[in-house]
């Protein structure tokens, strides 16, 4: 099993590295890195950004708020404390997701200008996909660097999986990480602030919302600073295809890796 994943992780690892060269030689020689699609203006403006993200830390004390009702638990249960924040947390995003839509929709947004539609929906896949393998090697690297010589990493999944490594809990951390973070964070980052923001600043709205990606996730140790090469390869992708859904599909593999690996370091 250690070789197969070893082997695994070499491939990996050379096919980012000539991903990276050919990418270079195309900048180089002036070509796109992607070919663009038309652009797909966003209908919202600055308060409307400024609003969703109150909408979002609203939903956010709701759902603590139900979920603590419905399933009390007392201080010293520090697993089952962690496990009912991450619940929370999910629905959070999930119901921010659906009403921050609904009201943009309210407000003439279509679909489409949403980031919900993909015109070519299996490039957008093999797009997402080759990201990934391209920005993981190297995002990984930068993580376990400042992990171990600068500032320990420390995360409330990495807590709870220590803690409780049942069924229920690797499930609700997929969910959590896998599911409803993607589809939350790529909607509001890459979507609604990058959206607007391209309005003002064309491609340097990429890296503005990355950093803002960033720095929404201090707290974590330095987590942060690969979180925001995460978030200018996402970026750049949903602004080449006016779409989110690869980068919900990136950013769902790219979380998916975490968890495995966290899993796997676990059982050592």
């Amino acid at each position: 099993m250690t070789i197969l994943v070893g082997l695994l992780a070499t491939v990996v690892c050379f096919t980012s590295l000539f991903c990276i060269v050919k990418l270079f030689v195309r900048y180089r020689s002036g070509e796109p890195l992607l070919i663009p699609l038309p652009e797909n203006s966003a209908s919202w403006d600055g308060f409307d950004v400024a609003s969703l993200f109150v909408l979002f830390i609203v939903c956010q004390a709701l759902c603590v708020t139900v979920v603590q009702h419905f399933f009390p638990v007392g201080d010293e249960a520090t697993a089952d404390v962690l496990g009912y924040q991450l619940l929370a947390n999910a629905i959070a995003m999930l119901v921010f997701t659906c009403v921050a839509s609904l009201i943009l929709r309210a407000r003439g947004a279509s679909w489409k200008s949403l980031g919900f539609q993909d015109e070519a929906p299996l490039t957008g896949l093999r797009l997402a996909g080759l990201t990934w393998v391209i920005i993981v090697p190297p995002l990984l690297a930068l993580a376990a660097f400042l992990d171990r010589f600068v500032k320990p990493y420390s995360h409330p999944v990495v807590d709870f999986l220590q803690a409780d490594r049942t069924a229920w809990a690797i499930g609700l951390v997929i969910v959590t990480a896998v599911v409803a973070a993607p589809i939350a964070e790529e909607f509001f980052f890459r979507r609604i602030l990058q959206g607007w923001l391209e309005v003002k600043l064309g491609d340097w709205a990429v890296v503005v919302s990355a950093v803002c990606f960033g720095v929404a996730h201090l707290g974590h140790g330095l987590g942060w600073v690969p979180l925001i090469g995460f978030g200018l390869a996402a970026g750049y992708l949903v602004r080449r295809r006016g779409t989110i859904v690869p980068s919900i599909v990136l950013h769902a593999l790219f979380n998916g890796l975490s968890v495995v690996l966290l899993l796997m370091s676990d059982l050592n």
